[in-house]
């Protein structure tokens, strides 16, 4: 039996069907279907979604609501439908802004990676373990460097139970919480509360963004460590993936410490890969498992440090990069502060284990105080000479991850001299605002 706000997740299936390749104009479907299950409730706690799916059946015919109230599992599973078919609009919608994004800033090749269908989990599956780790690594330090911001804990009674949910905002508070349990909800107390919150307040653009990113990386690493099998010294390794890849399995996996798969296992030993113990447990040749394990760190590695820094490059150069007032019209991702704070700025910390020669949240912070002095120039010239001045980059590096010519990125470095030591920018001001520049670009 089908009940009526079950229309919606099926027009989510409709449109989720056909979202690849990717189509901007699948962005308002989305948003429309988002916003109509946040009316319908689909957001509320897990007894909320519950009590008004139970609510809606009472429309019913008679006997079909005498039946249904004997099926109290039917109405879980719908109330997690519910609750899932949500988390999964919310990502693909974040997913398809994220595309939209990605194309302008010319990172086409990046957008058939995104969850366009709202499925992150199986992008993370295909990734294998070392793309999973790299995920929840970087999301976790996302919410380790948030910042602590003020809420409502707001107590509501529905059917005759209690639930406490948490709000940004405290205007309309009645009419957030009959979205979330229906209009028959009482509030029963508000009171002040913390969150914390995020450089990329939206969850659904850190899942879309990172789960993103992770399997592009994952996929160009492997290529490359498939390239290595053909060097000379790794015949062994070679012969040993080529076998896993035959059967199924993933590459540079220790099939001797899996359990199961007797039959492969058995072919290997005859192969002369494996060998049995005393014990009857399988054991792997020496020198192969040295160095397949020697390669599953390889890769644990280089898809954890790539994927961090394709999280965070872009959003370092847009803020260098781009005004305030700029970013405020037409930000680099939807969610993403203006101007960080400096627990958010701290997530840039994580380049600076990469690269210990970028000192990037010493470096937002110079332009973040830069602006609130209110210099005014050009900001890709005040980016090159902070980077010439913060790290020890040259100028042609500079010049490709600022996207700008050499010799500009030379002039600018002029600059140097005149930002104040200890990053106050002191003498920097007094050049420019004593030079008739106020208000130009230099």
């Amino acid at each position: 039996m089908n009940l009526p706000s079950l229309a919606l997740v099926q027009q989510l299936e409709d449109v989720l069907r056909d979202s690849r390749p990717f189509k901007s104009t699948n962005i308002q479907k989305l948003e429309e279907l988002r916003d109509s299950m946040m009316d319908a409730g689909f957001n509320a706690p897990f007894s909320g979604i519950l009590q008004r799916t139970m609510s809606e059946a009472e429309g019913l015919e008679e006997a079909e609501w005498a039946d249904l109230k004997k099926q109290v599992s039917y109405f879980r599973d719908v109330a997690n439908l519910k609750k899932y078919s949500l988390a999964r609009v919310s990502v693909a919608l974040s997913a398809h802004r994220l595309a939209d994004h990605f194309v302008k800033m010319g990172y086409a090749d990046i957008v058939e990676h995104t969850p366009l269908d709202g499925n992150h989990i199986g992008l993370l599956m295909n990734a294998g373990a070392e793309g999973i780790l790299a995920y929840r690594t970087i999301m976790d330090r996302f919410e380790m460097m948030a910042e602590p911001s003020g809420c409502y804990a707001v107590k509501v009674k529905s059917k005759g139970e209690t639930h406490t949910v948490k709000l940004e905002r405290k205007e309309r508070i009645d009419y957030q919480v009959a979205r979330m349990f229906g209009l028959e909800a009482e509030v029963l107390e508000i009171k002040p509360a913390i969150k914390r919150k995020t450089i990329i307040s939206s969850k659904g653009t850190r899942v879309a963004l990172v789960a993103s990113v992770v399997d592009y990386v994952v996929k160009s690493v492997e290529a490359e460590l498939e390239d290595e099998e053909k060097t000379p010294g790794n015949e062994k390794v070679r012969k040993y993936n080529d076998f896993m890849r035959e059967h199924g399995l993933r590459p540079d996996v220790r099939i001797d410490q899996v359990d199961n798969f007797q039959e492969i296992k058995d072919a290997l030993v005859k192969e002369g890969v494996l060998t049995v113990n005393e014990d009857g447990k399988y054991v792997m040749d020496r020198g192969l498992a040295e160095g397949i394990n020697a390669r599953k760190k390889e890769r644990r590695t280089k898809v954890l440090e790539r994927s961090t820094m394709l999280v965070l490059a872009p959003m370092l150069r847009f803020y260098l990069t781009t005004p305030r007032e700029a970013r405020k019209k037409e930000n680099l991702y939807p969610g993403m502060a203006v101007v960080p704070t400096p627990s958010q700025a701290r997530i840039f910390t994580f380049m600076s284990e990469v690269d210990p020669d970028l000192p990037a949240t010493a470096i937002i912070r110079k332009k973040m105080q830069l602006e609130e002095s209110g210099v005014r120039m050009d900001n890709r010239k005040m980016a090159a000479a902070i980077l010439l001045q913060e790290t020890k980059k040259g100028e042609k590096w500079v010049a490709d991850f600022l996207r700008m010519d050499e010799a500009e990125v030379k002039a600018s470095g002029l600059l140097l001299g005149s930002i104040g030591e200890g990053g106050r920018g002191a003498e920097f001001l007094k050049r420019v605002k004593g030079s008739g520049t106020e208000g130009k670009k230099v």
